[in-house]
């Protein structure tokens, strides 16, 4: 795309603007390429390369033509003088029974011909591209050819040639001769009615292009006085007062372009009110990625219109390609991730965007610009990507096979942000594995435990394997004690003290109870109970538990309102220091681990040993 583009653009002026009819110098050097293809001592890739240099070649001359379209629309067939003079030795050869030269002047005719047939058809080509339909002037170009194509006849060899010929005649070595070009010319015109469908947009682009204003002056300074001396000059160094002007133009807007763009980027930043910091780091790493491309690409345009525009320059191009794919992909990598990093605060805040789900979204995106980017550089290359694609076809097997692991892993991110399993800032447990979730990956998952090292778990361990979610919490962590009190209290005060712990933590702010209400903002749909869903734990039990063996118990089972460690912990605490004063209160006192012996033999009353 870029080499067409450069084609386009300096075309338009080379040298008196192609003072001389060129088509039949183009039809004369594709005859002798098509005579290449027939030498059976050139190799496949010496003929490889021949078939590359013939499509460049088709592309150049078409641009050409069309860059030059009033004046070569104006240009009549220039065939009739030598047509004339053929039929004239065609009927006195007839007359004089010349059988092989009669064939021959045929054969030339029929060549003739076939010249006039190539001319008409790129002259109907170039009024066609005065519609302002590009899709109409691709499918008139198709109509034109079948037009032509149908009512041509090829040359019939067996009609002209014959094993019983007199090969040392110089008339039967010109009629072999002039069927052998005849067949080269007619291989000509098949490959250039394929050239021309393929390089009909370029043509249709070049030959509106032409016509405006813009190259109409350039062209008339090129064709002046003036500059017909200037020219004189300069041919040596393949360059003309045109192509000049052209090339200062072409400078002038890209820095006039690489102005506006810093402009234009400065405003939008301001506008939305971003940080100095911010503006600074998209200048120096956004900016000047554009301004670095629009250097380059003056560098290029001074460099093709000094080169010129031979095999050279194309390599040349292809180099430039390969930056530019590199520098647009960098530039989009960039944008992504600086727009993602100064919006976060804003997502952060968002309950329709999760940070995990942005943070898998950065890097797919960020994974296709490499893959496009890729491609685009094979293809600038010219590797046939069909068969690449193919290739990768088949052994993509063997990859996935191979990949298993990386493969099911993704799935199982997947998994886990489709099922809600744990987002970002989770408390988690997993096997052995307890800490808060730092980012969930497409392949594994980091998390940060309360020793503070950092680890990545597969994401298949972790969907396939049950995760707690501590984190799924609005209210209630609980808190469960079995208080033991001695053998030696009273029921009846036991009783009073059950009944003092109820009414304290019915009674307490920090202990969720059936009166504590919470409420939601976000409305969703679900088929389960609601407070199972949203973790809301109201449950108060308490309870005389049990006869242990060196205590009476009793069970504390409630749950705070709040879920954070810290202030869960500061509730806790005034729980416990609250049930100690009602153990106080009531005459009881908290039992510690005791061991009874008796001696059976004795007979007084067994002596109590505490262990």
């Amino acid at each position: 795309m870029l080499k067409k583009t450069l084609l386009l653009l300096f075309l338009f002026f080379t040298h008196a603007l192609l003072a001389n009819d060129s088509l039949d110098d183009f039809i004369d050097e594709q005859i002798k390429v098509e005579a290449q293809f027939l030498d059976q001592n050139l190799s496949l890739d010496k003929k490889v390369d021949i078939k590359n240099k013939q499509e460049i070649s088709y592309g150049k001359f078409f641009l050409q033509y069309a860059a030059n379209k009033e004046k070569n629309l104006q240009v009549e067939t220039s065939y009739r003088p030598q047509i004339n003079r053929l039929k004239i030795r065609l009927n006195n050869n007839k007359y004089r029974g010349n059988t092989n030269a009669v064939m021959r002047d045929e054969v030339l005719l029929k060549s003739h011909d076939t010249r006039n047939m190539i001319r008409s058809i790129l002259h109907d080509t170039l009024m066609a591209t005065n519609s302002e339909s590009r899709a109409f002037f691709k499918d008139k170009v198709n109509d034109i050819l079948i037009k032509y194509m149908s009512k041509y006849k090829p040359l019939d060899r067996k009609k002209y040639l014959s094993s019983d010929m007199n090969q040392s005649s110089p008339i039967v070595k010109s009629l072999i001769e002039a069927v052998q070009n005849q067949s080269y010319l007619e291989s000509v015109m098949n490959t250039f009615s394929s050239a021309l469908v393929e390089e009909s947009t370029y043509i249709y682009k070049t030959a509106r292009i032409s016509e405006s204003k813009l190259f109409s002056v350039l062209n008339t300074i090129n064709t002046s006085t003036y500059g017909l001396k200037l020219n004189s000059y300069l041919a040596p160094l393949h360059m003309d007062v045109g192509r000049i002007l052209f090339v200062l133009i072409i400078i002038v807007f890209l820095l006039m372009l690489q102005i506006l763009l810093r402009f234009v980027i400065s405003h939008i930043l301001h506008r939305f009110k971003l940080k100095d910091d911010d503006i600074d780091y998209i200048h120096s790493h956004i900016t000047k990625l554009f301004n670095i491309v629009i250097s380059v690409m003056i560098i290029q345009v001074i460099l093709v219109s000094i080169l010129g525009l031979d095999n050279h320059s194309i390599i040349i191009t292809r180099i430039f390609g390969i930056f530019y794919v590199v520098m647009i992909s960098l530039m989009l990598y960039r944008i992504t991730n600086t727009v993602a990093y100064i919006k976060m605060e804003q997502i952060k805040k968002s309950i329709m965007i999760k940070n995990e789900v942005m943070n898998l979204a950065i890097k797919v995106i960020n994974s296709l610009i490499v893959i496009v980017a890729t491609i685009a550089i094979l293809r600038i290359l010219g590797v046939n990507l069909t068969a690449l694609l193919s290739g990768l076809g088949i052994a993509g097997a063997a990859v996935a096979f191979a990949a298993k692991d990386s493969i099911s892993n993704i799935f199982a991110s997947i998994s886990i942000l489709i099922g809600d399993v744990f987002e970002q800032g989770d408390w988690i447990e997993a096997k052995e594995v307890n800490g808060t979730v730092v980012e969930i990956g497409l392949r594994a998952s980091t998390i940060r435990t309360f020793d503070n090292a950092l680890i990545s778990i597969p994401n298949s361990e972790l969907a396939n394997d049950g995760v707690k979610n501590w984190s799924r919490r609005r209210i209630g962590r609980r808190i469960k004690m079995n208080i033991g009190v001695t053998y030696q209290s009273n029921f009846s005060d036991i009783r009073q003290a059950v009944l003092d712990i109820r009414e304290m933590l019915k009674d307490h702010s920090g202990i969720a109870n059936l009166h504590t209400e919470f409420h939601d903002t976000y409305r969703q749909s679900k088929l389960v109970s609601t407070e199972d869903f949203k973790g809301i734990k109201r449950t108060t039990l308490v309870f005389m538990d049990e006869f242990a063996d060196s205590s009476i118990n009793i069970l504390v089972y409630c749950f705070s309102r709040t879920v954070v460690w810290e202030e869960w912990l500061e509730v806790k605490e005034d729980v416990m220091f609250k049930l100690a004063e009602i153990l106080a209160k009531n005459n009881l006192d908290f039992a510690y681990p005791s061991l009874t012996i008796h001696q059976g033999d004795q007979e007084t009353v067994p002596e109590i040993k505490t262990v």
